[in-house]
């Protein structure tokens, strides 16, 4: 069975991995500094800071934007992971519906449901493929609240020329163990502000600036001005990740070709479609995405693949049917019923040889 997720270790990662325990520093040390530092010219800002995972990012992210008491405004189509901080950071949650074209968050219906309590906009960009950056940071602006990007997946994608990593007021990445590199486990937060980023690095160390600190004749003091978390990378997951990212050009390129291929077959489809990407958007293809026009279908696209040895999933369902997340809805969301409904992830990465990619072209354009 092709698998639909397969995690990618080096093996300088796995060489730097082992030259790190072999030392006496594994936490928090020169490797994380070094990794963030690396990272900064591929998501084009100086502003990186590296955490524990990417839920804690997008956790700092919240508090950052002061969103306790208030509402944020997000979508219901992703991993539970980028709508539980919400709750958790003490706001309220407010759907707006999606483009069933490509599942992103419609920048129209935000505008909509902006209210004095809105505190934030959480986009996030499936699969990899960006949203309409352009219009919804423009509403942001104009209502003056804040636009945090769940980029968990979408390392290496591209908006206007410019790396995702460099457009809102916060951005998040995930180094989880299926994303295109890796740390094992892992997270990236990017803010606008130099004074965001500091405030940011020591909230995810208890509040404490380590790098400030006032040394005494027996302790060490640190000024804590406010709570923080225990969100901080380690020296381990950063020397794997150091091992990583020179791998990430490559991969990207290679999802771009299967990519490329699986576009054409559905061009020869009569009821397969691929994701809609927005004017300047450049999807780095963490996922494939087919819509499958209902349910019936999906079914037995899914039952086809299985059968030629292929796996395939919905990766996400939306939010709003689980329990935690009903007190929330009030109101239908057309547009994330239809992708909800027609979505069907398809392999797409190092994991799946020519031979296997033709085999799953053949599959769509005769489906």
């Amino acid at each position: 069975m092709i698998p639909l997720f397969l995690p990618f270790m080096s093996k300088e990662a796995i060489a730097n991995a082992t030259n790190v325990l072999k030392t006496s520093w594994i936490g928090e040390g020169p490797k994380v500094k070094e990794f963030e530092k690396a990272l900064s010219p591929r998501l084009g800002t100086d502003n990186v800071l590296t955490v524990n995972n990417a839920t804690a990012a997008i956790h700092l992210a919240l508090r950052l934007a002061n969103v306790r008491g208030g509402e944020v405004i997000t979508t219901p189509m992703t991993c539970t992971a980028t709508n539980e901080p919400i709750i958790n950071e003490g706001a309220d949650i407010v759907w707006a519906d999606i483009d069933p074209a490509n599942g992103s968050i419609d920048p129209d219906d935000i505008e909509r449901k902006i209210t004095k309590k809105t505190r934030a906009i959480m986009v996030v960009h499936w699969g990899g493929n960006p949203v309409d950056l352009k219009k919804i940071n423009r509403i942001a602006k104009t209502h003056r609240v804040k636009v945090i990007e769940d980029a968990a997946q979408a390392l290496g994608a591209c908006y206007n020329d410019k790396p995702i990593g460099s457009h809102s007021d916060y951005v998040i990445i995930s180094l989880q163990a299926i994303k295109i590199i890796n740390t094992v486990d892992g997270g990236i937060l990017t803010t606008k502000t130099r004074r965001d980023w500091h405030r940011a690095k020591t909230l995810r160390w208890y509040g404490i600036d380590r790098d400030r600190r006032i040394v005494k004749e027996t302790y060490w003091d640190y000024p804590i001005k406010e709570a923080g978390y225990k969100f901080h990378m380690n020296d381990v997951t950063a020397s794997i990740g150091l091992g990583q990212l020179p791998h990430l050009t490559q991969l990207l390129q290679q999802r771009q070709q299967q990519a490329a291929v699986y576009l054409k077959a559905l061009e020869q489809s009569k009821s397969l479609k691929p994701v809609s990407v927005y004017p300047g958007a450049v999807n780095s293809w963490w996922m494939f995405t087919v819509l499958c026009g209902n349910k019936d279908n999906r079914l037995k696209l899914w039952k086809k693949l299985k059968e030629a040895g292929i796996d395939s999933g919905e990766a996400h369902i939306r939010n709003d049917i689980y329990p935690l997340f009903r007190k929330y809805n009030r109101g239908p969301l057309p547009g994330v019923r239809k992708f909800n409904d027609e979505k069907l992830c398809i392999p797409i990465g190092y994991w799946v040889d020519k031979e296997a990619v033709k085999k799953i072209a053949d599959i769509l354009a005769s489906f």
